[in-house]
């Protein structure tokens, strides 16, 4: 019995040994298992995890953001069954990049922070206040007094780091300002259908236009004028000498359909014309027959005589040989054609006035003209319209063109109603149509009216040449898609790509690789810090029970922040 009480004792004496021995052992076994990496480990680890995310987020704009077309508020989220991200989708996946770097940084500054100060004390660097002050506002001792100017490699080491992570907060601006946004389109792969056929078109009216002379051409003649200065009424789509800067200058007035600038419509007939050079005579032996001689009622379509304007700029294109005369049959179109070749061409320059009230020198030698001063060209200048104190002065000469229509590949709106040809010029293939020739007898007439109103908005002064070929490309256009609009009632349905709004990133790689080398910066120094300066011990936080930390910690902590543990 005795024996088994004292076993019975010696159990019930073990027993509480054996409970305070686990409970002993418990929060070390706990600290261990959530310290799976030590403190260095996790020094490096946080490093190196910025560094790569600064090289990830500078990669990613400079190599995938640089270019990209994204869409505005208007714009869906999936467009052809891909993803179109929106400017403030951009914007907010950046600013979500810099907010985890900024928390990576934080990690990091308190690790190091902490750390540096444990170093310096041990080293005896640096006063606990100074320490204190270190880690409160992440500003180095330098910073502090000239005193606390670092004299060695440890100490020029730390400050760096310190600075690197003080200059962190203040370096998105950088990054975030790289992207300017610039205005774009994009084309759909939708097609949509147009009609070539305007609305009001009636081929019966064509018998009229024909029966009743130079009476019911006034109404299309103005039309026409109508026409060439829609096709052209923007100045931002032509160069400082009247030529187009958007595709080769063939233009067409099309229905409105909708489609908005940019978009492209393909296969479509329009009509095209290039002037291929122009010679103005410089003797009289060079006039030949009545080009000259011919009467302005001879060239008229709506009994308007175009030589009885007194405007400078008023321009004729004609061939005295093929003047227009009333078609056989009115039940069909005219017959098909295309023009290849040259025609007269006549410029009026000024008028000039002489006798007793007037000094104007002769028409060769006017100095004050829309063109400029006209005596030191070598040009032949014809007089007409002369009285007893006026006349006309003209420049009289050869134009070469060809113009016909054009089966466009690829012809873009520059405007909601305005399509023009990309072929280059040398490229295009002319065809016949049946209102080429019509287009051409109508010119003296429109071109005067153009002249007359300034519609054609084409520069004057040193630029005869460019003038001439610009209001001659603008008259026949315009005089084409008068009679086309006018007469064509059946005509084939186009394919249209509507173009949808863009902006597309440009990214300033000057300031992403900057906030790169700054962001860098904190990795480099902290590569440097870990490696050569601070110590395993440095970076062990204190552990024990609580009143191991009461007695380890005060050595430290008392000193930095002046706590008490009571």
């Amino acid at each position: 019995m005795d024996a088994k009480a004292a076993l019975h004792d010696v159990s019930e004496q073990q027993l509480p040994v054996t409970e305070t021995t686990a409970l002993s052992e418990s929060p070390t076994s706990t600290q261990e298992s959530k310290r799976r990496f030590p403190p260095p480990a996790k020094a490096w680890i946080i490093l190196l995890f910025h560094g790569a995310c600064c090289v990830a987020l500078a990669l990613a704009m400079a190599l995938a953001l640089d270019g990209y077309q994204a869409g505005d508020e208007s714009s869906p989220h999936h467009v052809e069954g891909k993803l179109l991200l929106r400017v403030g989708d951009i914007t907010t996946l950046v600013s979500v990049a810099l907010v985890v770097i900024k928390v990576i940084v934080g990690a990091w500054s308190t690790i190091v922070l902490w750390a540096f100060g444990r170093n310096m004390l041990t080293r005896k660097s640096a006063s606990p206040a100074t320490v204190s002050k270190m880690i409160r506002w992440r500003l180095p001792p330098g910073f502090q007094s000239l005193k606390y100017i670092p004299r060695d490699f440890p100490g020029w080491t730390i400050s760096a780091a310190v600075v690197a992570v003080f200059i962190q907060a203040f370096i998105s601006p950088i990054l975030t300002g790289a992207v300017n946004w610039n205005a774009a389109f994009h084309i759909s792969k939708e097609a949509t259908s147009l009609s070539s056929v305007d609305p009001t078109a009636d081929f019966s009216a064509w018998y009229w236009y024909n029966a009743q002379g130079s009476f019911d051409k006034k109404a299309y003649l103005r039309a026409a004028a109508g026409f060439a200065n829609l096709a052209w009424a923007d100045t931002s789509t032509v160069d400082a000498q009247g030529k187009s800067l958007l595709g080769n200058g063939c233009r067409h007035v099309v229905n409105d359909d909708g489609l908005p600038r940019h978009s492209v419509v393909v296969d479509a007939t329009l009509p095209c014309i290039n002037i291929n050079s122009i010679r103005w005579y410089r003797n009289e032996d060079e006039v030949t027959g009545n080009e000259w001689s011919i009467s302005g009622d001879d060239l008229t379509l709506v009994g308007d005589d175009p030589f009885g304007y007194y405007r400078g700029g008023v321009t004729l294109v004609y061939d005295t040989n093929n003047l227009r005369k009333s078609p056989a049959t009115t039940d069909q179109p005219p017959p098909a054609n295309k023009f290849s070749g040259t025609m007269t061409v006549a410029l009026m320059i000024a008028r000039r006035h002489y006798g007793k009230d007037y000094t104007d020198p002769p028409c060769a030698k006017l100095p004050n003209t829309i063109f400029g001063d006209i005596s030191p060209l070598p040009y032949l200048l014809e007089t007409t319209r002369s009285t007893s104190a006026d006349e006309n002065c003209f420049l009289l000469g050869k134009i070469d063109f060809t113009a016909g229509v054009t089966t466009s590949s690829r012809a873009t709106y520059i405007a909601p109603r305005i399509v023009e040809d990309v072929t280059p010029i040398q490229d295009v293939v002319y065809e016949a149509n049946s209102w080429t020739q019509e287009a051409i007898w109508l010119l003296p007439d429109l071109m005067t009216m153009l002249a007359v109103s300034n519609a054609s908005q084409l520069p004057t002064f040193n630029n005869i040449d460019n003038y001439v070929s610009g209001i001659v490309h603008q008259g026949y256009l315009g005089a084409w898609d008068m009679l086309s609009h006018s007469f064509d009632n059946k005509g084939p349905v186009y394919k249209g790509y509507p173009a949808d709004p863009r902006l597309v990133a440009d990214v300033s790689f000057a300031r992403v690789f900057a906030w790169l080398g700054v962001c860098l910066f904190m990795t480099v120094s902290g590569v440097f810090a870990l490696g050569l300066v601070l110590k395993a011990d440095d970076l062990t936080p204190l552990e024990g029970n609580e009143e191991e930390m009461k007695e380890g910690g005060r050595g430290i902590l008392d000193e930095i922040m002046g706590w008490r543990f009571g």
